[in-house]
């Protein structure tokens, strides 16, 4: 019985051992075959399949479902930059921008219904957008509504770098409409419409509620929406009702609190969260740590004993300072940290929106000393601040930016007391009033460093001239613009005319600040023997500047110690803020705060314009008189001396 048993299982093994023979010679047959079968014709044993199960498998196969693909995926496989769009030419890859690969994949999650990206320049804010837009067309296509602030910028950009992406990439380029020779129609595919195989792609300017109203659609980009007004923007997103599945994507970098700001506040609030490589703890890119404390640091050294920055050095060795250990995060550190990094909601927002908030510091392109640099040349004028606040901060220009606590102001304080005699020279700003006078005296050196001596009331004139002549002023600037007191007010001036020039504020002037000759008895210009100084002051222009001295931004603007808290409330009760108006246009509007005056303030404009015109800080006029130095010494007893034209005076070389 056991021999018969183990002769049983030696016959099994030698027809298994020539089953295997076969099938390994079938193999070796297939393999000699190459592509004919690629494996498809036989199971998962190897063995050959018959003509019925071949057929199954081709059935079963129509309704096999593909692995999905994320939307990055396919743009890292897919999408192509040439040299037509970009430096960086070649396969597009999120490498270097790793914050970008969610706002992709919000493209294809049905959960999400509106993405905002408030965002700073070089962060690929754009690329980001219509990467995702070639998966649309690609992968999942409708009708398409993208809609700019003005239609020359969208002309501009479809040309030359939406219409090119398309062309480059092969997987869009097939979509693109044809000529009957196979080349691109260029009639179905013009700057403004592209007609592609399975959906319509419209670019449009928004300046007309018109122009939204043709297009439902089933994708709308929304492109700086803070210069496109609120009612086209609303009309706009009134195109996707009705559709189960839209997706709503707007950006801008933030121009005041509505606009992109408001949606941001709207939706989840998500911040792009890094570990620091010194303490492994979660971070996010900030500029300010508080009033006047920033994270961008630098070597002491970097800062001249003149005021003057070593740019190199400072391109060189500025760097981040980590919120949480204080270490030092150089520019090494910052791609690392990126590709580590992570998008937290930080609110629970409306359901189904998102809202993301990055500024330019996260840009792998943007060095720490490059964004410190751009810091200190903005602070030149007031449209440059604003311009890096917005456009590489990601924040709105707000009034909180030169609208500073009380408690801050204290910080202007110098080391000196009330009523000190302070700086070479010593000028008077009164502001009329009723029945009063509003005066402040301040001190100024030749550089422009200024410092407040004293502040009060006046009821007469003759108030008017003991503290006049007790600080030794050089002179006083008196607003004649009070209009019941105007006439006083030239007959005074002409009895002090050699120290004192009356003053008129305006809106807006052609240059910073003009002097006119007035005859205070007839109140005209014409030439008579009875003529006093009458200041025109750009009242924005100057009051801006007192804004940013206020708010430390410009330095040498002292008070005194203790000051006077009447003072500190008049200086603060002026702000700027800054409205879009229905036609996209933005303009500034001075607002002061509810139940403050405003006097002291006036009487720093004033004074502030007067040392212009004296020349005190006063780069240009310095310049001036060394040329005409220079002229006296080049000329020759006997030769008359080279006359310069004298440069015409504008607002950009006033100051």
């Amino acid at each position: 019985m056991r021999e018969s048993t183990a002769i049983k299982h030696r016959g099994q093994r030698r027809t298994e051992g020539r089953r295997s023979e076969i099938h390994a010679s079938q193999r070796n047959q297939r393999q000699q075959l190459g592509s004919q079968f690629d494996g498809k014709g036989t199971d998962a044993e190897g063995r050959m399949k018959t003509p019925a199960e071949k057929l199954l498998d081709r059935a079963f196969g129509i309704f096999a479902v593909a692995k999905k693909q994320t939307v990055t995926e396919w743009a890292e496989d897919n999408a192509y930059l040439s040299e037509r769009v970009t430096e960086m030419a070649g396969r597009y890859s999120t490498a270097d921008h790793p914050y970008v690969r969610e706002i992709l994949e919000t493209y294809q999650d049905p959960r999400v219904k509106k993405v905002s990206l408030c965002w700073g320049s070089q962060t690929a804010k754009t690329t980001t957008i219509y990467i995702g837009l070639g998966w649309v067309i690609d992968q999942s296509p409708g009708p398409i509504l993208w809609v700019w602030s003005n239609e020359k910028q969208a002309r501009a950009f479809s040309n030359d770098r939406f219409i090119p992406f398309c062309e480059d990439t092969g997987v869009i380029a097939k979509h693109l409409p044809k000529t009957s020779e196979g080349k691109i129609d260029r009639d179905r595919a013009s700057a403004l419409r592209i007609e592609f195989d399975r959906c319509s792609l419209n670019m449009i300017g928004g300046q007309s509620q018109r122009n939204v109203r043709n297009y439902p659609v089933s994708y709308l980009i929304l492109d700086e929406i803070d210069v496109i007004p609120e009612p086209i923007r609303r009309d706009a997103a009134d195109r996707v009702k009705g559709r189960r599945s839209y997706k709503i994507i707007q950006s801008s970098t933030p121009i005041e609190e509505g606009g992109i700001w408001s949606e941001y506040l709207t939706g989840d609030q998500r911040k792009f969260l890094m570990p620091c490589p010194h303490c492994d703890k979660e971070i996010s890119f900030e500029w300010r740590k508080g009033k006047g404390e920033y994270n961008i640091h630098f070597p002491p050294e970097a800062k001249g004993e003149d005021g003057a920055y070593d740019w190199h050095m400072l391109k060189k060795e500025a760097h981040y300072v980590c919120q949480e250990c204080g270490g030092a995060i150089r520019d090494a550190d910052k791609l690392r940290m990126l590709r580590k990094g992570k998008w937290k909601a930080t609110s629970s927002g409306e359901p189904n929106v998102r809202s993301y908030h990055l500024n330019s510091l996260y840009s792998p392109t943007i060095t720490f000393g490059e964004m410190l640099i751009r810091w200190f040349r903005a602070q030149e004028s007031l449209d440059g601040l604003k311009q890096f606040v917005t456009g590489w901060l990601a924040e709105p220009w707000k009034e909180e930016l030169l609208d500073v606590t009380e408690e801050a102001t204290h910080l202007l304080a110098g080391d000196y007391e009330r009523g000190d005699v302070m700086g070479e020279f010593r000028l008077m700003g009164v502001d009329v009033q009723r029945s009063h006078f509003v005066w402040i005296v301040r001190g100024f050196d030749s550089d422009g460093t200024s410092y407040l001596i004293d502040n009060g009331n006046s009821p007469t004139w003759k108030d008017l001239d003991k503290t006049f002549a007790n600080f030794a002023c050089s002179a006083a600037v008196v607003d004649s613009g009070f209009g019941e007191r105007t006439q006083e007010c030239y007959e005074q001036i002409y009895k002090r005319r050699n120290t004192f020039w009356a003053s008129k504020g305006w809106k807006r002037l052609a240059q910073p600040v003009a002097i006119k000759a007035v005859d205070p008895f007839t109140g005209t210009n014409k030439a008579n023997t009875h003529k006093i100084r009458l200041l025109h002051i750009d009242v924005s222009t100057f009051g801006g500047e007192i804004l940013k001295r206020r708010a430390k931004l410009v330095e040498g603007f002292h008070i005194y110690r203790d000051p006077d808290r009447e003072y500190i409330k008049q200086l603060n009760a002026k702000f700027i803020v800054e409205k879009t108006t229905r036609t996209g246009e933005v303009v500034q509007e001075w607002r002061t705060k509810r139940h403050r005056q405003d006097h002291f303030f006036d009487c720093e404009v004033y004074v502030l314009a007067l040392s212009k015109i004296l020349g005190l800080g006063n780069v240009t006029r310095k310049a001036e008189k060394n040329e005409q130095d220079e002229d006296k010494n080049e000329s020759v007893a006997g030769t008359k001396p080279v006359r310069r034209r004298r440069r015409k005076k504008t607002s950009r070389n006033f100051w």
